[in-house]
């Protein structure tokens, strides 16, 4: 008697497993996809630093400072609109003295951007500037928009076919058919260098390297893009 109560609890546990699945009726995979392209542009990132005893001093020597290396950039090749300035600012010098919290003049401060296509000339000519002046410096790369636009189309394209593809074979070796998409849904872009590369800060006083052994070729970079399907099961 024991033995047959415990059979019928069994059956009763496996028949509710099973409709339990069966009841979902839906079938939920998810479809990855990379595409990889050298990025177009090059980002050079140069802040400039100033400090003066006086605030009109300190506003005076921050834009000839500026005004020197836009010319110099100019001069070089590096046409205006590929020169932005950004995050300008003149303020009190703090500094803690004797236990306590002093003014000691004023600091200014400006980063110069130069954005641009990837080219040889192009960063000659900037690290000519940088280097004439001694200025510290950062180096990234990026996809232009268009390059974006385009690998997106892409991606997506491939990680809803490899959906496709994990569908069938879940639904042959489950012996159900696949119904009709009552879902879709994806996730956010994401670009990264590949392999992973940080932003080189370097500075032309100590680097000691002349500019044109230094390794300044974009990184190959991947974006990586996913989806949701989700399908009936007939």
């Amino acid at each position: 008697m024991r033995k047959i109560a415990l059979f019928v609890f069994c059956l009763m546990i496996g028949g509710f497993s099973m409709k339990a699945q069966i009841e979902g009726h839906t079938l939920e995979v998810v479809g990855k996809a990379t595409v990889k392209e050298i990025p177009k542009e090059i980002i050079f990132r140069v802040p400039l630093k100033i400090l003066d005893a006086s605030y009109l001093g300190c506003g005076n020597r921050l834009s000839k400072t500026l005004n020197g290396l836009q010319k110099d950039l100019k001069s070089n090749g590096i046409l205006d609109e590929w020169i932005n300035t950004v995050n300008y600012s003149i303020s009190e010098n703090m500094i803690y003295k004797d236990g306590q919290r002093k003014q000691d003049g004023f600091k200014g401060a400006v980063n110069v951007v130069v954005k641009a296509d990837y080219g040889t000339e192009l960063v000659s000519g900037v690290l000519e500037s940088i280097n004439s002046l001694q200025l510290n410096y950062s180096i990234n790369f990026s996809m232009s928009e268009e390059q974006k636009a385009r690998l997106t189309e892409i991606a997506m394209e491939n990680a809803v076919e490899d959906a496709k593809k994990k569908a069938l074979i879940l639904s042959n070796a489950a012996k159900v058919k696949l119904g009709n998409i009552s879902n879709i849904s994806y996730g956010i872009d994401v670009f990264r260098p590949e392999p992973f590369m940080t932003e080189r800060v370097l500075n032309s006083k100590e680097d000691g390297v002349p500019s044109n052994d230094l390794n300044l070729s974009p990184p190959l970079t991947s974006l990586f893009k996913s989806v949701l399907i989700v399908w009936e099961i007939n």
